[in-house]
């Protein structure tokens, strides 16, 4: 059985275009949570957000990416994110909201 996390992971990641060249979900995630609190207006902290730029550093390091290809994916991201649609991503008491602020929550108050 899984466990609420990996449900979480499992519907972001079902939210990602398919492709043979598929960016790392981890990354990819922490991106569309940035996205989010920036177009959206999503609430986050500030020590929030500091801990998601942490994250998101620690995993391009992990990766190996340069600042280009980093930077590719998230505008890939970002383009994906334009694709589904602002208004229905930003919905406030949306889906997306929700799985949001579950993951934000993870990375403190």
């Amino acid at each position: 059985m899984l466990r609420a996390p990996a449900l979480l992971l499992i519907a972001l990641a079902a939210t990602l275009p398919a492709r043979a060249d598929a960016p790392d979900a981890e990354l990819a995630r922490l991106y569309r949570l940035a996205l989010s609190a920036e177009m959206c207006g999503f609430a986050v902290t500030p020590k929030q957000a500091e801990a998601i730029g942490k994250a998101m550093d620690k995993r391009i390091a992990a990766l190996k990416l340069s600042d280009e290809a980093a930077d590719k994916l998230y505008q890939e991201i970002e383009a994906g994110m334009d694709g589904e649609g602002w208004d229905g991503l930003c919905t406030k008491g949306g889906a997306w909201e929700k799985t949001y602020q579950a993951e934000v929550r993870k990375f403190g108050r």
